[in-house]
């Protein structure tokens, strides 16, 4: 009916043009405000993105760091372990009951003994010193 009444006349053809012209304008300007609140929402998920993977590498920089303290505590305790085992081979040759004439001797027993942790303080230091210059420890 309204169809019918615009094609007859003439200024109501005009209204109706005016309010379609209107209309898409409108639309366009809803379309233009949509893209620019799609561009801040896209620039904020890539702000967001680039600080997640910021504080990804930082986290890893901090496992890392870590990582390298419980490695350098385990080479101490080998090196204990390692200076330990010497002593330990030292006296399992001096426990052996073999003759040697060291037996009867009234001081060699305290002899040995500093002997033996002379041994393990020089070997330990050593290593210290040899893991120190290159930059392990």
């Amino acid at each position: 009916m309204r169809l019918s009444s615009l094609h007859h006349d003439a200024k109501g053809k005009n209204s109706y043009l005016a309010d379609v012209n209107n209309l898409h304008v409108e639309v366009e300007l809803l379309f233009e405000d949509y893209l620019l609140q799609m561009d801040e929402v896209l620039h904020s998920l890539r702000s967001v993105q680039s600080s997640v993977r910021n504080t990804e590498e930082v986290v890893e920089i901090e496992l890392d760091l870590l990582r390298n303290r419980i490695m350098r505590y385990e080479m101490l305790l080998e090196l204990s372990g390692l200076v330990v085992g010497v002593a330990a081979a030292v006296t399992g040759a001096f426990g052996m009951n073999l003759i040697n004439r060291f037996e009867e001797h009234p001081t060699m027993f305290y002899q040995v003994s500093v002997g033996i942790i002379l041994i393990m303080v020089a070997v330990g230091k050593v290593i210290l010193n040899k893991l120190s210059a290159d930059n392990i420890l």
